[in-house]
């Protein structure tokens, strides 16, 4: 007998197998649904979850070579919002192998169902789902419109009328007071769950609220702890990274996700994570690892995106240095071939100036000298050429490669009116500084760094006009660093006080002050610069 919870539902059947799409729709039948579709294209899906609110998706894993798999759809219309907490989502699969299982189980289907299964099976799991989903009803509806404090007075009342939920219910609970930042009644209930059976969620409440307090040796013995107890349980190694990383433990924090990877290789966003982090950490072979393996899984998936190229071959651009130049030919045919597919898949002439430029640099690295040349020519065609104002993130990512490829001037060009077009975005002006405050080209890096750093060795050592030698000379190759300025500002200050300051020393003070004037008074670098002029001016009245 069907179970009343069952019936005059909107059915999404998705399966790439004729014979099983037919099986699934009749049984969906049997059970009295509304309406009932069927698919194994990916963009019918999305459009079928566009227009229709379903109750029950039966999602295939594999739908076939060289499209989404059953992880991704559902992925998408999570992220997307296709699908509400009302909707039971069961999983069907051949594949039992630990890192789909895990990569799809991150996703929250309600029920996972292996082949082979009966329609028994179905009827057991979807009528198990759905008793719940009835149950719950009111509160994901107040959790969708988040209304936290109706969830909370909801949830109190299930639990007094079904304990059945309890523990789901007090987790929901839980949360909803960390939104409201009412973290000692959140700390309350995940104290009182501390060490009982499948307690994750309150250890990574309790660490979370540690967090929040600052408190990183809590949240690493929590978290650690977790992930010896429950190696599988993926949201710890992420809260343990983003701990490491916001108490400057960066290289902690990359080997933290790097295990975590390794357990679930399937997670784009967590590979990317893993990537960044590679990349900021200098560890150059793991980032250009990654971001092709960020890349590749994220193709058919909701991240599909050109960043994931652009990063790719800016890693490369950064590892290439240690490698052999057959090395790096070979994987330049991988990241040409993604640069390419990049511009036919993401139209516009922004994506194809960017694509040039970091093939020029690429072939570059290996001393293609015509190819470098001709994929550079083309972008510096389409620049002159272009009318339309590029993206701030797209203009920064080409100043960044103009000036690895020694054309500094039309990167300011491009700069410049960014900066006009954006006058009060202080985080893409920071971004901006950041940039131009970089060397000339790449290999140039290595010998301004040493410049910066003699000099202010020299001057630690006071060895002052030595100092401003070598600080002139880093600015040569920093032609834009305030910092540089600053330190040369402060140290010709100082040789003046000594009275060894030269001439030319004394006469290059003026064009500091003068680009100093320049800068926002609410600036940091305005600030130091005020508190050296007070002694530069003091200097005067002598």
């Amino acid at each position: 007998m069907i179970n009343p919870v069952c019936k005059n539902k909107n059915v999404l059947i998705i399966d790439s197998i004729r014979l099983s799409r037919e099986m699934l729709k009749n049984f969906a039948h049997s059970i009295d649904s509304t309406r009932v579709d069927t698919s194994h294209r990916a963009p019918d899906i999305i459009s079928f979850c566009e227009n229709v609110d379903y109750d029950v998706i039966l999602l295939g894993y594999d739908l076939g070579e060289n499209t989404k798999n059953g992880q991704q759809i559902l992925e998408e219309l999570r992220v997307k919002r296709l699908i509400s907490r009302h909707c039971a989502v069961i999983m069907i699969t051949a594949e039992v192998s630990q890192s789909m299982v895990l990569a799809a189980l991150e996703h929250k289907p309600d029920e996972y169902l292996t082949k082979p299964y009966t329609l028994n099976d179905i009827s057991t799991r979807l009528e198990r789902c759905l008793i719940k989903k009835s149950a719950m009803f009111d509160i994901y509806s107040a959790m969708n419109a988040n209304d936290h404090n109706t969830v909370i007075d909801l949830c109190n009342k299930t639990i007094q009328k079904n304990g059945e939920y309890k523990h789901e219910c007090l987790g929901i609970i839980s949360r909803q007071y960390y939104e409201l930042r009412e973290y000692e009644k959140a700390k309350e209930i995940y104290k009182a769950y501390e060490g009982t059976e499948n307690c994750q969620w309150a250890i990574i409440g309790l660490s979370k609220i540690a967090l929040k307090n600052k408190d990183y040796s809590t949240a690493k013995s929590y978290l650690n702890a977790m992930i010896d107890n429950y190696p599988y349980y993926l949201s710890a190694y992420d809260w343990l990274a983003k701990t490491y990383e916001l108490d400057n433990e960066p290289i902690e924090a990359e080997r933290i996700l790097e295990k975590a990877v390794i357990i679930s290789p399937r997670s784009v966003p967590r590979l990317k994570n893993y990537a960044e982090r590679c990349l900021n950490n200098q560890n150059y072979e793991k980032a250009t690892n990654a971001y092709g393996k960020t890349h590749d899984l994220a193709y058919h998936s909701v991240h599909r995106k050109p960043e994931n190229t652009i990063r790719f071959a800016e890693a490369l651009l950064e590892y290439s240095d240690q490698l052999s130049t057959f090395e790096v030919r070979q994987l330049n045919k991988r990241v040409f071939k993604a640069l390419k597919k990049m511009t036919i898949d993401f139209k516009g002439s922004e994506l194809k100036v960017l694509s040039l430029l970091l093939t020029s640099r690429l072939h570059t690295k290996v001393n293609d000298t015509s190819f470098a040349l001709s994929s550079l020519r083309e972008a510096e065609r389409m620049l002159s050429a272009e009318q339309e104002m590029f993206s701030p993130s797209g203009s920064l990512a080409i100043a960044k490669s103009l000036i690895s490829l020694d054309k500094r001037s039309l990167a300011e060009n491009l700069i410049d009116t960014l900066a006009q077009a954006y006058p009060d975005n202080s985080k893409l002006l920071a971004d901006i500084s950041a940039l131009i405050n970089k060397p000339v080209s790449d290999k140039n890096r290595i010998e301004a760094q040493n410049a910066l750093e003699m000099g202010v060795e020299l001057y630690n050592t006071g060895h002052y006009i030595q100092s401003i030698d070598k600080l002139n000379h880093a600015l040569e190759l920093f032609p834009y660093h305030l910092g540089i300025k600053l330190n040369l500002f402060q140290v010709i200050i100082i040789s003046m006080e000594q009275e060894i300051a030269r001439t030319e020393d004394k006469n290059q003070i003026n064009d500091l002050i003068s680009e100093f004037n320049k800068l926002s008074i609410t600036s940091e670098s305005f600030k130091r610069y005020k508190k050296l002029r007070i002694r530069y001016d003091a200097l005067l009245e002598v």
